[in-house]
């Protein structure tokens, strides 16, 4: 560790989060006097001890004041900050004392006695203690200078002159230490108004990107319907020409949603140990052709080293692919980009340099800003300003640096510094799970199948009416008018939007499962992140696909549901079980009594259920998935927010440490923050 870093640490000892501002800011102050106070005292500790014959006194006075400030530091590590406090002020006034009175006399130390209320001013408002400190200063600095005889009568002046300069220092400081508050609150408005409008403006590009998705969708349909009775490769090579446009702005809308999603604390990835290489290798092979067409000569060079990192492969692809597409979209006809790959210390550097236009050296620190374009020609022509941003801080959310050096008309280098796993993963068996089962006829007598459109676009719901001729299509505009569908019709298989007025499609679906109709559902929204993704699953829903989709998979999938739900219904008929009672399956259940059963253990995870069920990680990965919509990481989590609910309202434990250490996590905080995402509050909120 160099010296920077330990000042770093040093500086703040005693910090968490839970401390307001104003606490963090006095208690990296108070660290900041008592570090440079140990040096202080180390450099006249030997000084005095080479320099003054007979320095018991000094040495004594060094030792003493060090091994105070050491109790300091130690009390701060605490977080007994007042005490920590306290001491410090009587060190300050042991310190100056044994300096102007025994160890360092008539050198005119006796003005340090001036800065203690000074000092005080920083780290307390309570004006009896300012005071009181005040007079003891101005006391002990008057008393030995006129009796002990230190120096000749008059040398500092006047006891009133004296005083005089006590007041001036002391209410100077004063002055701008309100100033500095009034500055520092009012600081604080403009950043909350800077942080409101940002929070509006985040939530008006979500919401217009929902918007987008709904017409691109509209828009892919249209083209998908126009190739199936195209025969003249014109017509083909437009609707080609139009798909990739629109893949283009719903990868814009993709990335503004996910930046928005950034903002949120809730917001997460979903990291396991991979190849960088692989991963690499895959994205320079994918822009080869582009490369090709736009003249531009690629080369990738990477080590004979395998890097192992966890990372969230699909974030950091796209982040990636943005630097790689802005190095091609910057270079020039016969221009070059050259991709390396390696090891730097205990990082891996993936380095994209071009021989593009270059950027202005003002600004290179201000690209990768949300919305920010250099002032060139290609950016005239267009571009929205968010892919930089959305990939610098993907790579910061992987612990990463993306590092920009660049020379105007010369080119740029773009480095992204990812850390290095500490050990190497072992290499997976490449075993494949063969899983044979008797193929059932697919067929499905489709013209008998009413379905349920749940949409409020009027657009989209005729879209996918015109896409479900084969079947019998009712449609609803929101929530209530489906439930109302529900009770007068037959429904055998619902397909619903999310976002609708009046009662959106969660709450539909909650509804539906309330009322406990077992229809297929099926939920085609905008939102696309992963949260909102388990969310609906968590329902007990059948599927969920994200605009826009392809035409035929969302046949392929309404055909599977309505055939997967035929034959259970044709189970429950010949073994004359109920409905209620098959809820989950004999296995599921058991998976779920060996979840509870281990529910304390921190390290338990998928690896130890395929152990105790004698099966392959991706044979329980496959089963636990189509048995009840979840990964098993995510059935692990279910089950032990299930029992910590149970625990909490039955009033079995009454502390929140107890709770959390009872099912498996060691953090109360992401222990809180995970069982809030699932019940929409926090553990003991209303117990």
């Amino acid at each position: 560790m160099n010296i920077k870093e330990l000042y770093k640490n040093f500086k703040n000892i005693g910090i968490t989060d839970t401390l307001v501002k104003q606490e963090k800011k006095r208690i990296r102050l108070l660290n900041i006097f008592c570090f440079n106070w140990l040096i202080i005292e180390v450099v006249f500790f030997v000084k005095d001890a080479i320099l003054i014959d007979g320095p018991i006194a000094q040495l004594l006075t060094h030792l003493s004041l060090f091994i105070g400030i050491g109790i300091i530091v130690f009390l701060q590590y605490r977080k007994l900050h007042k005490q920590a406090i306290a001491l410090f002020y009587f060190l300050l006034f042991y310190g100056v004392f044994m300096f102007c009175n025994v160890t360092e006399r008539g050198i005119y130390v006796e003005y340090f006695y001036i800065l203690i209320p000074v000092f005080l001013l920083l780290f307390i408002n309570n004006k009896y203690i300012l005071y009181a400190t005040f007079l003891i200063s101005y006391l002990l600095f008057i008393i030995p200078t006129n009796f002990l005889s230190i120096y000749p009568e008059g040398t500092f002046g006047t006891p009133l002159l004296i005083l005089l300069q006590f007041f001036a220092f002391f209410f100077i400081v004063q002055h701008f230490k309100r100033e500095n508050l009034l500055n520092e609150a009012l600081l604080e408005s403009k950043r909350k108004e800077l942080e409101n409008l940002n929070d509006f403006q985040s939530q008006f590009f979500i919401n217009v990107s929902h918007e987008v998705r709904t017409p691109l969708t509209l828009m892919k349909g249209e083209l998908d319907n126009l190739e199936e009775g195209a025969k003249n490769s014109t017509i083909l090579y437009v609707k080609n020409a139009v798909n990739k446009q629109i893949n283009k702005v719903k990868k814009i809308v993709d990335d503004v949603l996910d930046l928005a999603r950034m903002k949120d604390t809730n917001f997460t990835l979903n990291k396991k140990e991979s190849s960088l290489n692989d991963l690499i290798y895959k994205i320079f092979t994918s822009f080869q052709p582009l490369a090709i067409q736009k003249e531009i000569m690629m080369n990738f060079s990477m080590h004979k080293n395998i890097f192992f990192v966890n990372i969230d492969k699909l974030f950091l692809e796209r982040a990636i692919n943005n630097i790689i597409i802005n190095a091609i979209k910057y270079t020039p006809k016969k221009g070059s980009i050259f991709i390396a790959l390696y090891q730097e210390k205990k990082s891996v550097i993936l380095s994209v340099k071009d021989s593009g236009i270059g950027i202005p050296k003002d600004d290179i620190n201000l690209i990768s800003n949300r919305f920010y374009q250099v002032n060139n020609s290609i950016n005239k022509a267009g571009g929205s300003g968010i892919g930089l941003a959305f990939s610098k801080e993907i790579i910061q959310f992987h612990d990463g640096l993306l590092r920009i050096e660049s020379k105007l008309n010369e080119g740029s280098v773009f480095s992204i510094k990812l850390p290095l796993l500490k050990h190497i993963p072992k290499a997976k068996k490449s075993s494949i799970d063969i899983f044979q089962e008797k193929e059932d006829n697919f067929f499905t007598d489709t013209t008998q199948k009413n379905i349920l459109v749940v949409d409020d676009n009027f657009e989209m719901r005729m879209y996918l009416k015109s896409i479900l001729k084969e079947y019998n299509c009712l449609e609803a505009e929101n929530g209530i008018e489906a439930l109302n569908m529900l009770s007068k019709h037959t429904i055998d298989f619902i397909l619903t939007d999310n976002m609708m007025p009046i009662l959106n499609g969660i709450d539909f679906i909650k509804r539906v499962k309330e009322i406990q109709i077992d229809t297929p559902i099926l939920m085609l929204t905008a939102k696309t992140d992963r949260e909102s993704k388990l969310e609906v699953l968590r329902l007990g829903i059948d599927d969920f696909m994200s605009k826009p989709f392809e035409k035929e998979e969302l046949l392929i999938r309404i055909k599977n549901a309505l055939h997967n739900h035929q034959k259970r219904s044709d189970f429950l008929k010949k073994t004359n079980i109920s409905e209620k009672e098959v809820v989950k399956s004999e296995w599921i259940t058991k998976v779920e009594k060996y979840v509870l059963n281990n529910c304390n253990n921190i390290k338990l995870n998928n690896d130890d259920i395929a152990e105790y069920f004698l099966m392959s990680r991706s044979t329980l990965n496959r089963k636990i998935k189509s048995e009840t919509g979840l990964t098993p990481k995510e059935l692990i989590t279910e089950v032990k927010l299930q029992k910590a609910y149970k625990l909490i309202n039955s009033n079995t434990f009454t502390s929140l440490k107890s709770v959390s250490l009872e099912v498996g996590y060691l953090h109360t905080s992401h222990f809180s923050k995970i069982y809030k995402e699932r019940f929409g509050k926090v553990p003991f909120s209303d117990v």
